[in-house]
């Protein structure tokens, strides 16, 4: 490794030349920086998903309500979690097409899945996300500023997907959601119509527009109206398995229509999301109680709510927390073992 000059042998004359070593050093070594600094950031988003998960979730209830719960219930909860964050894959996937960025699929399989588990619990999506794709993605070659399009990208993504199925939910089956905001029931059908027109609207300007929008000094390329129809069907399916992992849970005491349902499933990642609560912890299961109130079944309601929880947020959050450790154990092995080589080999030399 360089080693930098002491500044107090260094005169005065040659502090420009001792700037411009300290420049070269950090441009030669921002990667391994960059990575530590990224490893770092990771341990504490895992710290922190897990503290308010433990926190908030009283295992011995959720693990209660999971014995009564039929095998069959559990097993069609937990392929409908595994098919949800298969479809988050695609999410990225397809802001690489958009990038013109080719990255093998076990690398972006493992970078959107990891990052996903870790920002559905900690909240922030643009930021939490982003650590663990730094990691897989700069060693498959690209760039931070190419991980932080991938991620805006996905967030965008997500908010057409949320915007469709829930406008779609609150015209097909608009009771949920008219009882969650006291308004009349043709009042949330007219909303969700309005959002359903904003999305074509969007649709029709990517199709007419293909020079870069420009806001002040920042340009961006539009996709292609076919390309906003893929990110809306990405994002719209991955919503419609996650929504039903809970309705699938509900107790069978609660008779709503799945399309309800996921209207007010939307509506309640809508506020968690701007609660900016991490994980939308309470303020989800809030709104989804408020909901169904009607029902008078809310203990039961609150046990498949944390049943939930333990498929759709514990599970895969402890799964990535064991599938980063393995990927670094094994990034980190053949380093190790090439600096216990030229260790070995030092010895044999002296």
């Amino acid at each position: 490794m360089t080693r930098l000059p002491d500044p107090e042998q260094t005169p005065a004359s040659s502090k420009p030349a001792r700037a411009a070593a300290v420049r070269g050093w950090l441009i030669r070594h921002y990667k391994a920086l960059l990575g530590v600094a990224t490893i770092m950031f990771l341990v504490v988003l895992l710290a922190v998903a897990v503290e308010h998960v433990i926190k908030e979730i009283d295992f011995a209830e959720v693990w209660l309500y999971l014995t009564d719960l039929p095998l069959s219930k559990v097993l069609q909860a937990m392929a409908l979690t595994i098919g949800a964050y298969w479809v988050l894959t695609l999410y990225d996937l397809s802001a690489q097409i958009y990038l013109r960025r080719k990255v093998p699929y076990a690398t972006t399989a493992f970078a959107a899945s990891c990052g996903y588990a870790i920002s559905n619990n900690v909240g922030w999506a643009v930021i939490s996300g982003a650590g663990v794709r730094l990691r897989a993605y700069g060693k498959a070659g690209l760039s931070p500023a190419d991980v932080a399009k991938i991620v805006v990208f996905s967030t965008t993504t997500f908010t057409l997907g949320l915007t469709f199925t829930g406008a779609v939910g609150m015209i097909v089956g608009p009771e949920p959601v008219s009882l969650l905001l006291n308004v009349p029931e043709i009042a949330v059908q007219a909303a969700g119509a309005a959002m359903l027109l904003g999305l074509l609207a969007v649709c029709v300007i990517t199709a007419v527009t293909h020079k870069p929008v420009r806001f002040g000094r920042w340009s961006i390329q539009l996709p292609s109206w076919g390309g906003v129809v893929s990110q809306i069907t990405i994002a719209s399916a991955e919503l419609v398995l996650a929504a039903g992992v809970l309705w699938m849970l509900l107790p069978t005491e609660v008779q709503v229509p799945y399309t309800s349902f996921v209207a007010l499933y939307c509506a309640a990642l809508i506020v968690a999301i701007f609660s900016h609560v991490p994980g939308g912890l309470g303020v989800f299961e809030s709104i989804i109680l408020l909901g169904l109130a009607h029902h008078d079944a809310a203990s039961a309601i609150l046990g498949a709510l944390l049943a939930y929880r333990f498929f759709y947020y514990v599970l895969p959050l402890a799964a990535a927390g064991l599938g980063i450790a393995a990927w670094e154990i094994r990034h980190h092995t053949g380093r190790f073992g090439r600096a216990a080589d030229r260790l070995r080999g030092r010895g044999t030399d002296g």
